[in-house]
């Protein structure tokens, strides 16, 4: 694993979002329109793409990219899973709760996959 104790790494600005709106008939709810979501924080992060995967879906070949989102250690007011992040106009789907890196409250890591349209 790549050494996370140099803030300057934290290179983008990624908006994390929680979803206001109402989930469709299967109760999916990451892929609806962006008024659907509000604006929770914005924070410096490093994001650093770890795999990428082709998959049948519905009857569709689908791509998945997955990614590691390094932040500053916060507390959480939400329940992160249920959230988005957003950053440079590509959104990424939550996959992890935030991980304490080091056990230290410095850093906090959060896998994500991009949200493809």
């Amino acid at each position: 694993m790549a050494q996370y104790d140099d803030a300057a790494q934290l290179d983008r600005r990624v908006t994390f979002q929680r979803f206001i709106g109402t989930a469709d008939l299967v109760g999916d709810f990451q892929y609806l329109e962006d008024d659907n979501w509000e604006d929770v924080v914005t924070v410096w992060a490093q994001v650093r793409t770890i795999s990428s995967r082709e998959f049948m879906a519905a009857g569709q070949e689908q791509s998945e990219v997955t990614h590691n989102i390094k932040i500053r250690y916060r507390s959480w007011d939400y329940n992160v899973v249920n959230m988005r992040a957003v950053m440079l106009g590509k959104r990424y789907r939550l996959l992890s709760p935030p991980l304490d890196l080091a056990g230290g409250k410095q850093y906090q890591l959060i896998k994500a996959a991009e949200i493809w349209r």
